[in-house]
């Protein structure tokens, strides 16, 4: 079995559905913020402060594709279709879960996140903007995309299961 990758923008739960997804299928999660900050030894807004986000691009293509053979759930992070290399690897897989919601919803969650570089330096239209300018980047890069506005996390695993191949 190769892979299960979450893909969407910041505060859209992927992590949390990974976890959930995780528990469910017995496999274990890995979330790429968490996974290069272990790398790093640092934060990701401390990376992103003293190398750049061009820096923090290329750790995320480089762990993507050093994790492409593990049976494991990725939850990536939300810049991770920023780059052409790696929407073309995400869509050599199967299981790539495209998860999004409003941008009401969205912004509700991450108003007033500390620790998101991307939200702390940009205002609410901006922020609309990378949402809006992402999404087709999210459909390039996934094999199925999942609404979940209104959902429990239980009732989103659930719509998730039929995809995955065992």
């Amino acid at each position: 079995m190769k892979p299960i990758f979450f893909i969407g923008f910041m505060g859209v739960g992927k992590t949390t559905i990974g976890k959930r997804l995780g528990d469910v299928l017995n496999l274990p999660v890995i979330d790429m913020d968490q996974y290069i900050e272990r790398i790093e030894k640092k934060a990701i807004k401390d990376i992103f402060l003293q190398h750049g986000e061009p820096y923090f691009r290329d750790l995320e293509t480089k762990v993507l594709f050093e994790l492409k053979s593990e049976e494991v759930i990725i939850t990536t992070g939300g810049g991770v279709v920023e780059r052409k290399e790696n929407r073309e690897f995400l869509r050599q897989n199967d299981s790539v879960f495209h998860l999004t919601c409003s941008f009401d919803s969205l912004w509700e969650r991450l108003e007033g996140d500390e620790d998101r570089p991307l939200v702390q330096n940009n205002s609410k239209g901006k922020l609309m903007d990378l949402f809006e300018r992402r999404l087709p980047l999210y459909e390039d890069g996934s094999s199925v995309t999942i609404h979940t506005d209104h959902q429990s996390v239980d009732e989103v695993v659930q719509r998730i299961l039929p995809y995955i191949k065992s």
